[in-house]
């Protein structure tokens, strides 16, 4: 062999081990990779959340995210719904004020965990709990969801002799008051008023009404306070976003939003003693997938690990798929919303009860329930979930009957004049048809089917559907500024005692509330009343059998069904699923 053939020879054997070697590396790296990916967790979002301050929206999708960088008192364990610890040492009991300036009041007694923190590395105290209660409070901002639920707050007192110790004082019984105190977010008021706007006006002006509503005019701090915290560093700068939870804000788009876990949060330090600060994954990744095409192909490629939203056909179908099921659990659940076809009162076509009730008979039920839905839901018949034993048995939920319907119509007025098969009826001095426009988020399989087959079946009572399709946001924008005719819009079924206020009482009509159908009834106000502040159970179930009662003829809704949940997940995680909101617990989710 010539120098030429063993030099050749040498280099061969190099280069064969230097790849040997390469490869080796790179399948050490990509597994090294891989496992470094496996520790995040990808949630499918049917819609975009648009900000990260929380008291400033109505988005569902938007807390979903919000819940990981901000923190509440309390939390509701998955499993068995009770209300736990979370920044407090003890969820506490209601006692009896019998001496002292609060002598007659109703208090709770709190201290917040020792070791609980702000990003900076302060204590979180009572001034924080406080200042939360102002920005909800706020005559600026539009918190009234959130005031809605602290009416009968009286005061909040801190203990002097320690910052973490506070107690609330209620002047009436109120159903809620512990869940509403424990279930607000805690903002740091070194982040949120750096100015101290806030400071100098106690808590006790913001629960005055006559008191606030001059300082709103009067007070340039508390003006500026409102232009401050509508800024849009606050919704979407990951450098001006900051809670106590236990990940950070990154980055949101129309595309995905992703949090990424604290590194040393305090939270782990004292997960093993208060259960509910448990977290496991480094990274939680919200991505925005509409399309149920598109939700299937990232299943199949592993690109999600958690599914919700897929209508029940699709569901039922991938079910079957033994690739899938190789890799996702198929879960359903008990139902946690309902479907519901909401009016706008304001418009003189739905002013009048007996057109609304028209409609109601005009929707194909059965279709829904076992086509649409394959079977995973039940028919309802108002905002309380069947599951709650004050839920109205005794009525039938709303079925299709287009010769009921047509003479509702007729009784209202509504007569097909020109024979083009729309009755219509003259308002004013106009002559109307009954042509109702309909918002429906499309982009789900099931509302596209439901709103499709509304459309046809509403014809053979003379009524004129349009369906408009619309982003889920847009949606819940147009509803709540009162922007529509008519929607499809889902609602939660509470886990706890179902509050009726915020979407009924005539006191919370939006834009500034949430009663987005404009219903104001005497009656159901009184009744509302009633159930928040009546302490007796058995005569609170009544007045919960009467306010449905009293919806279930108003119809400003129609309840269209509760669907069960179904939910898709990763079996490579132990996970954390509940029929609390929205059915899991992402960030217990632990790789196996």
């Amino acid at each position: 062999m010539n120098t030429a053939q063993s030099l050749s020879g040498m280099f061969k054997k190099t280069y064969a081990l230097q790849l040997l070697l390469l490869v080796l590396l790179t399948g050490a790296c990509t597994d090294i990779d891989k496992d470094k990916k496996t520790d995040v967790v990808n949630v499918r979002l049917e819609g975009a959340p648009t900000t990260m301050n929380a008291f400033l929206t109505s988005s569902a999708y938007s807390l979903f995210v919000c819940n990981q960088v901000f923190q509440t008192i309390g939390n509701l364990d998955p499993n068995t719904l009770e209300m736990k610890p979370l920044l407090v040492k003890n969820i506490p009991t209601v006692r009896n004020v019998t001496e002292g300036n609060y002598k007659g009041l109703l208090a709770y007694d709190f201290e917040l965990l020792d070791g609980a923190q702000w990003d900076n590395g302060t204590p979180i105290t009572a001034n924080d709990v406080i200042f939360s209660l102002k920005i909800i409070f706020h005559p600026g901002l539009p918190t009234q969801n959130w005031s809605s639920f602290f009416q009968a707050l009286q005061a909040v007192e801190v203990d002097p002799a320690n910052p973490k110790k506070f107690t609330v004082y209620y002047k009436e019984y109120y159903m809620l008051a512990l869940e509403s105190m424990c279930q607000f977010f805690i903002y740091p008021a070194y982040n949120y008023d750096p100015n101290n706007r806030l400071s100098a006006i106690p808590l006790s002006d913001f629960l005055d009404k006559t008191k606030i509503a001059a300082l709103a005019t009067s007070n340039n701090d508390l003006k500026t306070f409102a232009e401050e915290f509508n800024l849009p560093k606050y919704a979407n700068d990951k450098s001006a976003i900051s809670g106590s939870g236990p990940y950070r804000f990154e980055s949101m788009n129309d595309q995905a939003a992703v949090v990424l876990k604290k590194e040393n949060w305090w939270g782990d330090k004292l997960a093993a003693e208060v259960p509910m600060l448990t977290v496991y994954p480094q990274k939680l990744v919200y991505k925005v997938v509409k399309d149920e095409a598109a939700a299937e192909n990232m299943l199949k490629t592993g690109d999600l690990d958690i599914v919700t939203g897929l209508n029940a056909a699709k569901f039922v179908e991938l079910k079957s798929n033994a690739a899938l099921t190789e890799k996702y659990d198929f879960k359903t659940l008990g139902s946690i919303q309902y479907a519901r076809w909401i009016f706008n009162l304001r418009s003189p076509k739905l002013s009048d009860v007996r057109v609304r009730r028209a409609l109601a008979q005009v929707i194909d039920y059965e279709y829904a329930l076992k086509t649409a839905l394959q079977g995973l839901a039940q028919g309802i018949v108002g905002p309380v979930n069947p599951a709650k034993s004050y839920y109205a048995k005794d009525l039938k939920p709303y079925s299709m009957n287009i010769a009921a319907a047509r003479q509702l119509l007729t009784e209202a007025g509504w007569t097909d004049t020109d024979g083009n098969g729309i009755v219509d009826k003259m308002i004013g001095k106009q002559r109307v048809e009954m042509s109702i426009d309909l918002l429906a988020p499309i982009t789900n399989k099931i509302n596209e089917l439901l709103a499709n087959s509304l459309r046809e079946t509403a014809l053979q009572a003379g009524v004129k559907i349009n369906v408009i399709g619309a982003d889920i946001n847009k949606i819940t924008a147009d509803t709540k500024s009162g922007n529509y005719e008519s929607a499809f819009l889902g609602a939660q079924l509470f886990p706890g005692h179902i509050e009726l206020y915020s979407r009924f009482h005539s006191a919370s009509l939006s834009p500034a509330g949430d009663n987005r159908t404009a219903f104001a009834d005497a009656r159901a106000d009184s009744l509302i009343v009633a159930i928040r502040t009546n302490p007796d159970e058995d005569q609170r179930k009544a007045l919960y059998l009467q306010i449905q009662h009293l919806l279930y003829e108003q119809l400003p809704e129609v309840p269209l069904f509760a669907p069960m949940q179904r939910i898709i997940v990763a079996n490579k995680f132990d996970y954390v699923l509940s029929a609390n909101r929205p059915g899991f617990y992402e960030q217990m989710f632990k790789l196996k």
